[in-house]
């Protein structure tokens, strides 16, 4: 695959700077410049900077996929170029190995200056993030409490603080947390300084709570969906009014996050910087909406849990206003950056540069897998240029997504035009099992700290995943 001027007998310019974006639980077909327009007020749109100063201004893949369909694999698969099972980490509490490198800290290493602002528990340190970050920025919502709400007794006042506390890092917004930190660390660089920079965006994860002045998609609802306690929330059924309003609070927060992100890109405008960095927007995973029975993420590897963005702007190296249709993964984008850095890759890199010709006869299905040890469940997917092949326990589901996008009908196994892609996907997976067998990963380690399993568990991720009631299209 090659894309935009393509490294070849001319010298192409380098970036000076990488901002990585990663906006989490973000649907690619919830952006303006991926064709997405509101069910209750279309002519509103939900990412307008992202669409004018990135998309507009540079290369957008239409069918990127994460991974998995939850945030802590799927971002290390972002930073390490590899699918989840060649990083090791599938499940908490695993923590990445020591001898998984990471993209930062090829950067730290070439001497540029490295930072990451996280927001959310799946991007704790604890799980290995902070390598190779000069500064790795805590922009959570959760509050500095009052350490003796954490006392080992049983008293009603500690455990409505600890709930209290709780709650509060599910529905409080970290947008302005992350601006106001990257713009303190960006003002003490050097103009000519380069820099790597990692920006990882909590708002349009669940609780959808968007400020009053961008929860704007659905102004005439009256029902008693408000966005919040989604764990526990219920959607009425035959009242598709209430699916309607969650997806147009989900939009709120996407807009304010929008705002955000141009506020960034903003300040490195301002600064002279903005057309010497190679900007990467992309997300961990989707979210479902009822498609299949199930409200939020890692249930499933459907197409709305695992179909994410990705968009690379560089001006002069790469094409503005360019679409590719092929299918790549999360785990292409340190490769590609290291690419287009002309860095040298990461030991065990499985994932490779979108902007290498070389690789343009290399096209694989993307890999995708789903551990809830919770449930004893293990999935694993690989999606190909026109077919979905998921291995459900002992099931085997095959879509033909060219014909039914939505995965409503199932391919019998025997049908005409799909052992081809069957040996494929099982190829695919099988070279990754055997990659997998060849390395020493070992993602053991101490238990989670009492805060970051506090945390894990209000935002659902340490408890079974079970199908929640929800109207169904």
């Amino acid at each position: 695959m090659c894309f935009g001027a393509c490294r070849g007998a001319l010298e192409t310019p380098q970036p000076m700077g990488v901002l990585l974006i990663s906006i989490d639980s973000l649907r690619a077909d919830h952006l303006g410049s991926y064709g997405y327009k509101s069910p209750t007020r279309p002519g509103i749109p939900t990412t307008p900077a992202i669409d004018k100063l990135l998309a507009a201004q540079g290369t957008s893949f239409d069918r990127a996929f994460s991974t998995t369909s939850w945030t802590l694999p799927s971002h290390l698969a972002m930073l390490t170029g590899r699918p989840d099972e060649l990083h090791g980490v599938l499940d908490l509490p695993d923590r990445l190995p020591a001898n998984v490198p990471m993209l930062q800290q090829r950067f730290q290493a070439s001497d540029w200056t490295t930072a990451g602002f996280w927001s959310g528990p799946n991007l704790h340190p604890w799980f290995g993030f902070d390598r190779g970050f000069d500064t790795y920025v805590d922009c959570s919502s959760r509050q500095v409490a009052d350490p003796s709400i954490f006392a080992l007794d049983d008293t009603e006042a500690n455990h409505d603080a600890l709930m209290e506390l709780h709650e509060g890092s599910h529905q409080g917004l970290t947008g302005p947390k992350i601006v106001a930190a990257f713009d303190e660390w960006f003002s003490g660089i050097a103009k000519d300084e380069p820099f790597f920079a990692f920006a990882h965006f909590w708002d349009v994860h669940y609780d959808y709570t968007p400020p009053a002045e961008y929860d704007v998609f659905d102004p005439d609802y009256r029902g008693e969906v408000d966005g919040r306690d989604f764990m526990n929330l219920r959607i009425r059924k035959n009242a598709p009014e209430d699916l309607n309003h969650l997806i147009a609070l989900y939009d709120g927060e996407l807009k304010f996050t929008d705002r955000n992100v141009e506020h960034i890109l903003n300040t490195l405008s301002n600064a002279g910087r903005l057309d010497n960095t190679l900007v990467v927007l992309t997300a961990d995973h989707g979210e479902a909406f009822a498609e299949h029975g199930f409200l939020g993420h890692k249930h499933s590897l459907y197409e709305e849990e695992v179909h994410v963005p990705l968009i690379l702007r560089f001006p002069g190296v790469i094409a503005a206003g360019e679409r590719v249709a092929e299918v790549v993964s999360l785990a292409d984008i340190a490769p590609t950056i290291l690419d287009l850095c002309d860095l040298p890759g990461l030991d065990g890199m499985w994932g490779r540069s979108l902007y290498d010709s070389s690789t343009a006869t290399n096209v694989r299905p993307a890999p995708m897998e789903l551990t809830s040890r919770a449930d004893d469940r293990f999935y694993r997917a690989a999606r190909l240029e026109r077919l979905k092949v998921i291995q459900a326990e002992d099931d085997l589901l095959l879509f033909d997504l060219a014909i039914d996008p939505r995965e409503q009908r199932r391919l019998g196994n025997s049908n005409k035009g799909v052992q081809a892609p069957l040996a494929r996907a099982r190829e695919l997976w099988n070279d990754i099992d055997r990659a997998a067998q060849a390395l020493d990963l070992d993602v053991s380690g101490e238990p989670l700290p009492d805060d970051l399993s506090s945390d894990l568990s209000a935002a659902g991720y340490l408890e079974s995943q079970k199908e929640i009631e929800a109207v169904k299209e």
